[in-house]
């Protein structure tokens, strides 16, 4: 073999690898082509089928019932709270006016009591303006 002129086995060298890669290329190719799945691993019998969808109407059934039993205790609770709420309303609607009536008959014996003092401080000035005089 010449080695005098390079270019030429560089060529040759770089055409032999790409018919080999496109060789393999093609055989891959055709190696998948005739790859055919397991029809035990890609296809359902009418038996399986069968069965999923019993399995999926059961657990729909269940999933509701779960759904009307859980929308019915929230009914109930809200009833409960909306009851809650309301006695507690009225009981501070009763506090409230308990308070107002406390307040103006607190208010009623203050301006009584302020009147007493006032009398009182009265009759204490002329008792004094008496035990002055006499």
């Amino acid at each position: 073999m010449n080695m005098n002129n390079p270019e030429i086995i560089g060529t040759c060298l770089m055409s032999i690898t790409s018919l080999l890669g496109a060789y393999y290329l093609l055989l891959k190719i055709r190696e998948n082509l005739r790859e055919k799945p397991d029809p035990k691993i890609t296809y359902v019998t009418h038996a399986q089928m069968q069965q999923m969808r019993e399995e999926f109407t059961e657990m729909n059934a269940s999933h509701l019932q779960d759904l009307r039993s859980l929308r019915v205790e929230i009914r109930d609770e809200y009833k409960t709270m909306q009851k809650y709420y309301q006695r507690s309303l009225a009981e501070t609607r009763d506090l409230i006016s308990k308070n107002a009536q406390n307040i103006s008959s607190l208010i009623a014996q203050c301006t009584s009591a302020n009147q007493r003092i006032s009398e009182l401080s009265l009759k204490t000035d002329r008792i004094i303006l008496k035990s002055k005089e006499g």
